[in-house]
């Protein structure tokens, strides 16, 4: 987090002068990366930004500029070394001042490639808000560890044995195993008359599960204690648990404070001694891309409930209006939504018909509507949601928003 921390700051400061700043950000999901589909991705981004260029009359010095910004963008993709840990990638560059920056993220919103006088880095703030901080608890029955990832990478915290589990030989005591724990479990069994020809339940037998049961929960109580430890030293904001998910893993949850218990998200079949940072990183990000698939549904029945209640707009036309007065909470985009429009260069606002708002302004037709209402939508604070399925994309009408006030 520390070196992520540093860049955002170097391109903060960063004065392009009268050259434009070109903004990268591309998704590199494993069906991405197949066949090097992002290549063509990108290809296709810059044939349509040159389009674009065209009509803002750039001068030739800023054309050349952009023109090195593509090929430092396309040396960068061209390297697999550089596109490893990580699910997108935000590219910064102005070739004329000798300026080239490089994110890795665990996701991004949207492919887009931007021209803009300052570099764009709020869609790296608001993935870093909207991450946050995901602890993961590794557990089973003798080992638990600890990571914590954020939108800067992956980092183990706790790696640890428990020393007092006991394992006893099947149907008996344990023998020598429990020398010193004598008087610490008192096993009870009622007494039983059983018919003349019924098998007796053997007590060696319930004595094994009722111990191998109260092993279980003390490590589930030690694994809860040192995560709640470890939470009061650093804040997290989801929490994801791991380990055989057939031994009891969810009972965990009886022995979670509340606080961590709100923050868990779900669960992962992955054990701490098949546990590297990196397969950890993966496993966490499917997971909470399997979430956010589940709140996609979520999201679409609230746009309907809002909608009948004057808080929300379905849309491209709509949410444009919208974002032209501040008025949007949260953008609903769907994932491939592309609509050419209008941009006024002085307010920096997107619109189908070609009008603008201050009367000395003269809109520009532009190839994408929707990459500059993201933009948009992330300098107002609002929160940005890419709808994925097909289906719901339908329900959204290209663009929706959640209002801030009723209409």
């Amino acid at each position: 987090m520390g070196e992520l921390k540093e860049t955002l700051e170097r391109l903060a400061s960063f004065e392009p002068g009268k050259y434009p700043v070109s903004t990268l950000y591309l998704r590199l999901l494993p069906q991405d990366r197949e066949g090097n589909k992002y290549l063509r991705v990108f290809k296709d981004l810059v044939k349509k930004r040159e389009k674009d260029l065209e009509v803002l009359g750039l001068d030739e010095e800023a054309k050349a500029s952009f023109k090195g910004d593509v090929k430092a963008f396309l040396d960068f993709l061209s390297q697999p070394s550089n596109l490893r840990a990580c699910r997108g990638v935000a590219l910064f560059s102005c070739s004329r001042m000798g300026m080239f920056e490089a994110v890795k993220l665990p996701y991004t919103y949207r492919n887009r490639l931007m021209v803009a006088p300052d570099p764009l880095v709020r869609e790296i703030a608001a993935i870093d808000e909207e991450l946050g901080k995901v602890a993961v608890l590794l557990v089973d029955r003798k080992h638990v560890r600890y990571f914590v990832l954020d939108v800067g990478g992956i980092e183990e915290k706790l790696d640890f044995i428990e020393p007092l589990t006991t394992r006893a030989h099947r149907f008996h005591s344990g023998g020598s195993l429990l020398k010193g724990a004598e008087g610490s479990f008192q096993y009870r069994m009622p007494s039983r008359v059983a018919a003349p020809n019924a098998v007796q339940h053997g007590v060696g037998e319930w004595r094994f599960h009722t111990r191998l049961k109260e092993e279980w929960h003390r490590i589930l109580k030690l694994a809860s204690d040192a995560l709640f430890e470890e939470w009061k030293r650093i804040k997290f904001d989801k929490l994801v648990i791991g380990g055989f998910l057939e031994e009891g893993l969810k009972e965990i949850e009886r022995f979670l404070h509340p606080y961590l218990l709100e923050r868990l998200v779900g669960y992962l079949e992955l054990t701490p001694e098949e546990a590297t940072p990196q397969l950890v990183w993966e496993k966490t990000l499917d997971l909470l891309w399997e979430k956010d698939r589940e709140q996609e549904k979520e999201l679409i029945k609230e746009l309907d409930e809002l909608i009948g209640r004057g808080l929300a707009v379905r849309g491209t036309s709509r949410v444009l209006e919208m974002l032209a007065i501040g008025n949007v909470r949260t953008l609903l985009i769907a994932e491939d939504f592309q609509r050419p429009g209008y941009l006024c260069p002085k307010s920096h606002l997107a619109f189908l018909k070609p009008e603008c708002p201050l009367p000395d302004e003269k809109p520009l037709p532009i190839s994408d509507v929707g990459d500059e209402a993201l933009e948009e939508a992330l300098d107002q604070r609002a929160t940005v949601e890419v709808i994925i399925d097909r289906e719901l994309q339908k329900k959204v009408d290209g663009m929706s928003a959640f209002l801030r006030f009723r209409l």
